[in-house]
C-alpha cells in the first residue's frame, strides 16, 4: 500500500476509483478504498529474481516474510512515477510478499470436470486475475453443474485436459 501525499507543483493524482491500471512491463497500481491518494501496487519479480519455492529450506519461508524493497525502489516507483507523475511523490505504508497461484503450464486458470476423479469441478489456478475473471467463471460453473455443459460461456480452452495433454494458453497480460 502507499500513499501520495498532495502534490506541490498541482499534478493530478489519479482518481479514488482508478481502476486496475498495468504497465506494459508489468508493474500494477490500482486506488484502494475510498482515502484519497491511497493505491495499492506491485509487480512480479522477473523470472531470474524469483527462484522456485523450496519449501524444505527455511531460507524461503523466512523471505516470504519480508517483501523486497529494492525491486519497489528499481523498477515499481519508477513505472509509476512515468505513467502518472503526480506518483512521484508516493511514500510507502505497508508491504507483504506471497505466493502467486496458478499452474505452472500457463499461468492460467483451470475450468472444468476433472478428466480421472468423478464429480470434481474444477476452478482454480488463476492467481490475480481470478478476481476479475470470477464472475464469469462462477456463472459457467453453475452451468457445467445444472446442464451439463457451457451455455452463456464456453471455458473449454480451460480445460484440464490442457494441461495433461501439455497444450499452453498463453495470455498477454499476465506478468
Amino acid at each position: 500500500l502507499f500513499h501520495a501525499q498532495e502534490v506541490p507543483w498541482g499534478a493530478p493524482l489519479p482518481p479514488e476509483n482508478t481502476p486496475l491500471t498495468v504497465d506494459i512491463g508489468g508493474v500494477y497500481f490500482r486506488s484502494e478504498g475510498s482515502r484519497p491518494g491511497a493505491f495499492v501496487c506491485g509487480a512480479s519479480p522477473p523470472p531470474e529474481d524469483d527462484p522456485d519455492f523450496d519449501a524444505s529450506d527455511p531460507a524461503h519461508l523466512v523471505a516470504l516474510d519480508n517483501a523486497d524493497d529494492d525491486l519497489f525502489q528499481e523498477r515499481i516507483w519508477p513505472a509509476l512515477a512515468a505513467r502518472a507523475p503526480a506518483l512521484e511523490v508516493l511514500k510507502v505504508e505497508s508491504s507483504w510478499a506471497g505466493f502467486y497461484e496458478y499452474n505452472t503450464l500457463d499461468q492460467n486458470g483451470v475450468v472444468g470436470w476433472h478428466p480421472d476423479v468423478p464429480n470434481m469441478l474444477l476452478a482454480c489456478g488463476f492467481s490475480g486475475h481470478g478476481l476479475q475473471q470470477s464472475p464469469g467463471v462462477g456463472r459457467a460453473c453453475a452451468e457445467l453443474l445444472l446442464h451439463g455443459g457451457f451455455a452463456t460461456i464456453d471455458l473449454q480452452c480451460f480445460g484440464f485436459e490442457r494441461i495433461t495433454g501439455h497444450e499452453p494458453l498463453f495470455e498477454r497480460g499476465i506478468y
